[in-house]
């Protein structure tokens, strides 16, 4: 970053104090003069891998580091450079790239009204250059939001001390009970609620509005709605049904389009590590919902000390919180496979807003609490509103269920144990015990083996996730051979495959719902 550059925003930084006519602020101004205002590029990114996640999913770096030095050379905007460099700068450990984002976030911060924007600029070029005094521009911009929690953060880091943080890092509680004497059957699949065009629906911004991983960089409030992401660089064309689309982004923006409801993003969440685990805000800056060390390794972070830190795209129901509530938002919709999501999940429903899990894996760890949170809910819209869920399914004590399980460490296999866990907890929660086989996949496109094992038992009722062509045309061919015969549907709704299931055979499949009624 030029120094001439530097001192023109330091000249106006102390016009602006100056305005502001408070003691505060200028004692705070003298501060920085004497103890200086930046320390060196990303003095904080040595703390961080910024590759996990690339080396996780297996993504070829050579190309990923093509593709966003293409992003660069596309665009013309500020800010979508900015973030492009500061990946490319991350990803290859080059401070020099990093250097020149922080010289394109400074420029865009000139042209930016929005308050919110500008305290989230100002952090980040406090985070990428060491610098005390953008602490200091972001604490003024957040005391004019009235957000006590990210000025006084802001202010202590400005003055150069380690903010005291406030930790509530119990588990999710999971000793709920729905015992009843004699209980012979289970209704799943009643739980529901109505959207209307009065709601305001908060979401996550990664795979709505960005996706860093397949190089859909924009500017995390933006109006364009992304429905395809890291599958549309792998997945042949014809499986891709961008008519229906992909995760949250996909669901938001059906849902936008038929209510035009108001929208927006969570975006700039801060977490703090203790005891070597990572923890998102509740509304009043308590740290409370565990964030898995994936999601802090985001070449998007901005680290303000190896424990505290800046997350841009948000990831989880974790990370949502705070902004839900001071945003207002009637209903929430982000992932939920970390037991840290699910905490939060029942937190917000119990602030009174109505949760979308769709990616639900750890969503049967409060089945029996009687939070308005929905999974793999299906949705239907009719006379100006939309109901979710209401596909209500009987079972009866003994019953044979078919249920997946995995076995197998292939990249995101896992979410096709969600079956097992909820059959597990619920007979646990109400007592009524079925008669659970369970198959365990060693792979994808095995499917065929559970419908197998649901044919030779004569099971009627199967637990399974659909994700891929090979689970819809399995699961299909099964519910089309009987019409008695059921699927519940677990972290299916997000995907295309999944969503034209469950509304293809509407009275034939259900979702995981964690409020069953004992009977």
């Amino acid at each position: 970053m030029s120094v001439g550059y530097f001192r023109k925003g330091f000249k106006q930084g102390l016009l602006y104090n100056i305005i502001m006519k408070t003691q505060l602020y200028l004692v705070i101004t003298l501060l920085l003069l004497l103890n200086g205002c930046v320390s060196s590029i990303d003095p904080n990114a040595k703390y961080y891998n910024f590759n996990l996640v690339l080396n996780a999913a297996g993504v070829n770096k050579e190309e990923f580091v093509s593709h966003i030095r293409q992003n660069i050379q596309n665009t013309n905007d500020l800010y979508i450079k900015a973030e492009n460099y500061l990946i490319l700068g991350r990803v290859t450990n080059d401070t020099t790239l990093v250097d020149v984002a922080s010289d394109y976030f400074a420029k865009q911060v000139e042209f930016v009204k929005d308050r919110e924007q500008k305290a989230l600029l100002y952090e980040t070029l406090a985070s990428l250059l060491g610098s005390k005094y953008y602490h200091l521009r972001a604490a003024i911009e957040w005391k004019l939001l009235d957000n006590k929690f990210r000025y006084q953060l802001n202010k202590q880091l400005a003055m150069g001390k380690m903010p005291k943080l406030k930790f509530e890092t119990s588990e999710v509680k999971q000793n709920y009970s729905l015992l009843k004497e004699n209980a012979k059957e289970l209704r799943i699949g009643n739980s529901d609620f109505i959207l209307t065009d009065k709601d305001k629906i908060v979401s996550q911004v990664d795979r709505v509005t960005r996706d860093w991983l397949s190089y859909q960089i924009q500017e995390p409030k933006s109006n364009i709605l992304l429905n395809i992401f890291s599958e549309g660089l792998t997945y042949p064309k014809s499986e891709l049904y961008p008519e229906i689309g992909w995760h949250e982004g996909g669901r938001v923006k059906e849902i936008v389009a038929k209510l035009k409801l108001e929208r927006d993003v969570a975006t700039g969440t801060i977490v703090a590590k203790k005891g070597g685990k990572w923890y998102a805000p509740n509304e009043d800056g308590v740290f409370m919902f565990e964030v898995p060390i994936d999601k802090v390794s985001y070449p998007t972070l901005r680290p303000f000390s190896e424990n505290l830190a800046m997350i841009v795209d948000t990831h989880g129901m974790n990370m949502v919180v705070s902004q839900a509530i001071k945003k207002n938002a009637t209903v929430v919709i982000a992932c939920c496979d970390h037991p840290g999501k699910i905490k939060a999940a029942k937190y917000l429903s119990d602030k009174g807003v109505k949760v979308i899990c769709n990616t639900d894996r750890f969503l049967p760890l409060i089945i029996g609490s009687g939070a308005n949170v929905l999974g793999s809910a299906p949705f239907e819209y009719e006379n100006d509103k939309i109901l979710f869920g209401d596909r209500p399914v009987t079972l009866h004590k003994g019953q044979m269920v078919v249920v997946t399980d995995y076995d197998s460490t292939k990249y995101a296999l896992w979410y096709y144990d969600t079956p097992k866990r909820y059959f597990d907890k619920l007979q646990e929660v109400t007592g009524v015990n079925l008669n659970v086989t369970v198959v365990k996949l060693n792979d994808f496109g095995e499917m065929n083996n559970v419908i197998k094992v649901a044919e030779k038992e004569g099971a009627k009722v199967i637990g399974v996730r659909v994700f891929n062509r090979d689970d819809y045309e399995n699961v299909k061919a099964w519910l089309e051979k009987n019409i008695n015969n059921k699927a519940i549907l677990f972290h299916s709704e997000a995907y295309p495959y999944g969503y034209m299931i469950a509304r293809e055979f509407a009275t034939q499949t259900s979702f995981d719902d964690i409020n069953p009624v004992v009977l």
